[in-house]
């Protein structure tokens, strides 16, 4: 078995010294291809969905929400705008503005296909109610749970059951939002949102902004570090071209099959990123060693490849193992992050054998090109051994 995998490494390290701009198109035109699926990554804030659904606790909780008993409510809270209070304003919740903005808003929320049910202090205000007697009503004790003691805030609140659904979650939180600003927001008063799928939406933002500002963070002290041992620009370049690679075709995978993201797998990319860069670096370093020594290219991308791909083989395959073993535990989240990790690595090593060789040889092509060294380059080397090839 190591034999016929110690032969194909050597066919695909040679191929790619005598193509490696056929190598790279081959990596290109399947990113591009496998990169549609980045931007349908979804990503999972819910609680229901980070947690085993077989557990008898949770079968209770699911059976009282399929039958209308479980439910989220989302709390719009209306309080005074002390900041952009104005002779026109509002001075106390109490204001008819408010009980007609809250009316309005009602029924809009009303119309809401997710949304069951909603309270406030409209509903204890008819709605053609004399004007003169209005002071006095407002006055009732029955409005004290949805007015504040000092009259600032008022709350409605809207009841839903769509918390263990991020799509629907999502969906109906923007419309509460747009709702909210359309219902004619009178002056002095400002708006607050709360509830759990408000929370879970701003949790799922939060989630999609780490997810990114991680892994941009991670590529540029990693560059750094790349170019500070290795000292030269390109020597940074194409290890990262590599790892960031098999981070768009985690992505692009997690898209297309329906893996989502979510609280603990956001740091994924930058998991990779760091292990990938392990890879990319002991095959460069092993290349460049190499050369030093004065082998041609040929054989220091084989060496490169087969020896030093071998060992890199063999721990990746033992870290997807131990990532994999995630999938037993109960906690749906941890499978997921194992699955996701275990395909981030394998297309870390996948890159690492196939495409980092080939760009090694083109930076080696480019360097002499611009050091106008011809005679002396790759492509004497390559042009000698095709010679000694030919003569055996």
């Amino acid at each position: 078995m190591t034999g016929f995998y110690h032969k194909f490494l050597k066919k695909l390290a040679h191929f790619q010294v005598e193509n490696p701009i056929k190598a790279v198109l081959i990596i290109l035109f399947l990113t591009i291809a496998i990169y549609g699926g980045v931007g349908k990554v979804m990503t999972v804030a819910s609680m229901e969905q980070m947690m085993p659904v077989h557990i008898e606790e949770i079968k209770a909780f699911n059976t009282l929400r399929d039958n209308n008993l479980g439910q989220d409510i989302i709390a719009i809270v209306i309080e005074i705008d002390r900041d952009a209070v104005g002779q026109s304003g509002v001075i106390d919740i109490r204001d008819k503005r408010v009980v007609e903005y809250t009316r309005h808003l009602s029924s809009m929320l009303n119309e809401e296909m997710d949304i069951r049910e909603v309270y406030s202090i409209s509903m204890m205000v008819p709605e053609e109610f004399p004007e003169e007697g209005y002071n006095d009503l407002m006055q009732a004790e029955m409005f004290s749970d949805f007015i504040s003691k000092d009259y600032t805030k008022t709350v409605v609140m809207a009841i839903t059951d769509v918390g263990a659904d991020d799509v629907r979650m999502n969906l109906l939180s923007t419309k509460i939002k747009q709702d909210v600003k359309s219902a004619g927001l009178p002056p002095g008063v400002k708006i607050k949102l709360t509830g759990t799928p408000i929370i879970q939406q701003k949790l799922g933002e939060l989630i999609a902004k780490d997810r990114s500002s991680t892994q941009w963070i991670s590529t540029f002290f990693v560059f750094l570090i790349t170019l500070i041992i290795f000292g030269t620009f390109t020597s940074a370049l194409v290890p990262i071209i590599a790892v960031t690679v098999s981070v768009n075709w985690l992505y692009g995978t997690m898209g297309y099959v329906g893996l989502p993201i979510s609280t603990l797998a956001g740091g994924v990319a930058a998991m990779v990123i760091g292990i990938g860069i392990d890879f990319a670096i002991h095959i460069m370093n092993k290349f460049k060693y190499e050369r030093k020594k004065g082998l041609g290219v040929k054989e220091s991308i084989e060496l490169a490849v087969v020896e030093t791909g071998t060992a890199l083989t063999a721990t990746s395959l033992t870290t997807i193992v131990a990532f994999l073993a995630f999938i037993t535990g109960a906690m749906p989240e941890m499978g997921r992050f194992g699955i996701l990790m275990a395909i981030g690595i394998s297309y870390a090593l996948i890159f690492s054998l196939f495409g980092l060789p080939a760009l090694l040889v083109l930076e080696e092509k480019i360097i002499y090109r611009l050091k106008k060294k011809m005679r002396f380059g790759i492509e004497g080397e390559l042009h000698l051994e095709k010679v000694r090839g030919a003569k055996k």
